[in-house]
């Protein structure tokens, strides 16, 4: 039996976001037919180091595809320990008699996928005429969900970008600018800066208060609200809702 080892790095140099944009299409449309097994993630919850894990089995059973992903999320690792906040494993296995085909860095597909999961929601639920984003957050979703949504929209006029730490949001432009030479990428102080008037925000913080409040929001906007992932956790004021 022999198993295919793929390092982080290996996986990065694989991906685009135009393929995985098509692949997590294909696999949203599939669990909309009925043909994908995929039972609610378990958490554990490590309260003493403010971070979680989660595993995640599924099966297209039509695409003869399963795996299971371990993931967590634990915000403080770039500061403690120098890690990246979000770090995982996925485990490729052959349906038809459960043996591994594959062990894989599940880092940087679970951004990549993530991305692409906004993206398509944006496709088909955002105004197709949308040219401005706001952004809260400058982590690394931050920049998957704008790839995605480049990809979809092709240039965009302008992205604000918002991030609790400025340096943070101010990286964010240095790093991703040179990539949308047709968009305009800025780096905003107040939060409201950056969604105020814009025609899709995507919120990407591990916040456990509301960030973005009602009377920002007009008629018509797309929210993509990544980081309330769990329970607990919350970016929008529910009056948004």
């Amino acid at each position: 039996m022999r198993v295919l080892l793929l390092s982080e790095n290996e996986i990065t140099s694989l991906l685009s976001m135009n393929e995985i944009v098509e692949a997590v299409e294909v696999a949203f449309k599939e669990y909309a037919s009925g043909y994908v097994q995929m039972p609610p993630k378990l958490y554990l919850s490590y309260p003493q180091y403010s971070g979680d894990l989660r595993t995640m089995p599924c099966y297209l059973e039509r695409l003869k595809i399963s795996a299971v992903k371990i993931v967590n999320a634990h915000p403080e690792n770039p500061k403690k320990f120098g890690l990246p906040t979000v770090m995982a494993t996925i485990i490729l296995i052959d349906p038809e008699n459960g043996q591994p085909l594959a062990i894989m860095g599940g880092r940087n597909i679970t951004a990549i996928r993530t991305g692409a999961a906004g993206g398509i929601a944006a496709k088909y639920l955002a105004r197709k005429d949308s040219q401005v984003v706001g952004l809260v957050g400058a982590g690394v979703q931050a920049r998957t969900q704008l790839l995605a949504l480049h990809s979809i929209y092709g240039n965009l006029e302008k992205i604000g970008v918002w991030d609790v730490s400025s340096s943070a949001s101010e990286k964010y432009v240095d790093e991703m600018q040179p990539g949308f030479a047709e968009s305009k990428i800025v780096s905003v102080e107040r939060l409201r800066d950056a969604v105020e008037g814009a025609d899709i925000i995507v919120t990407t913080t591990p916040s456990r208060k509301p960030l973005v409040m009602n009377e920002w929001i007009h008629v018509g906007v797309h929210i993509n609200c990544i980081g309330a992932d769990a329970p607990g956790k919350q970016e929008l004021e529910p009056a948004v809702l």
